[in-house]
């Protein structure tokens, strides 16, 4: 018998909004919760990684001047722009014992290699967590696993804006002395560019719920949040996200094991 899975398509226009919802999932999950899958987009923005230096990863001028939402996930891992030409793709279930987190990248990103590939575009996955076209990134993902769940995100660039994302973050390909996490530069290239045709984010968003369902062998069921899960969204955005404390200084690098509950995690950088 086919596995069911709830499915989210649950996009805000606030990056801030799409951050909170990530973590609500996450600390809503329990074992007797359904495996979630979540296709979002956000606005333009800039994402930086929870153990990270803002004013090292983000030109913090030209996102202003541009309208650029800066924003801190509660993963670890790089910095990251999005618009609405880049799609994320989200996976989160019960922990999952005997699995490596190596492994777990590795499972969830062939969802998004096996998508490629039925497009035709060849694709190199890079352990632990990139995806490369011809040498460059199309794809990066972030994760956290506890004994209460496991996370894992992704961005792929459908259309992005590469030339907005290459001033954005432009910081993060300077040498610099921090104690904090810095990204791994990568040159990037978008699905689009590669296929040489207008893509709809819309297709791509029905690839990868396919290329789940084939992955996984689960079937997906749309749903939306629970009751639960909004308010700890709404509760988080309001005294986290919106925070200026949490999105220009985030938590220290020796904390690089730790949850907001107590209980410990593992991240990894992009």
């Amino acid at each position: 018998m086919i596995e069911n899975w709830r499915l989210l398509e649950v996009s805000e226009d606030s990056v801030m909004e799409n951050l909170a919802i990530e973590e609500a999932l996450a600390r809503s999950m329990s074992p007797a919760s359904l495996p979630t899958i979540r296709v979002w987009v956000n606005p333009r923005g800039a994402v930086v990684g929870r153990y990270q230096e803002l004013s090292a990863e983000v030109n913090l001028r030209f996102c202003e001047q541009n309208g650029i939402q800066i924003g801190r996930r509660f993963t670890g891992g790089g910095a990251v722009f999005h618009d609405e030409g880049t799609l994320n793709f989200t996976v989160v279930t019960p922990p999952q014992t005997g699995k490596s987190l190596n492994e777990f990248y590795t499972a969830n990103s062939a969802i998004i290699s096996n998508m490629l590939d039925k497009l035709g575009v060849r694709s190199q996955f890079v352990p632990p967590n990139l995806i490369k076209i011809s040498g460059r990134k199309v794809s990066g993902s972030a994760a956290a696993l506890s004994r209460d769940f496991a996370f894992w995100h992704a961005s792929l660039l459908v259309s992005t804006n590469e030339q907005m994302l290459n001033e954005a973050l432009q910081p993060s390909r300077l040498a610099a002395t921090t104690r904090f996490i810095r990204s791994k530069w990568q040159p990037v290239i978008t699905l689009q560019s590669v296929l040489s045709e207008r893509l709809e984010i819309r297709d791509m968003k029905r690839g990868l719920i396919d290329s789940c369902e084939t992955c996984f062998g689960v079937k997906l069921k749309k749903g939306q949040l629970s009751s639960d899960e909004e308010l700890l969204a709404k509760t988080l955005r309001e005294t986290k996200y919106s925070s200026s404390q949490w999105n220009l200084v985030g938590v220290s690098p020796s904390k690089i094991l730790e949850r907001n509950d107590g209980g410990t995690h593992t991240t990894i950088a992009v």
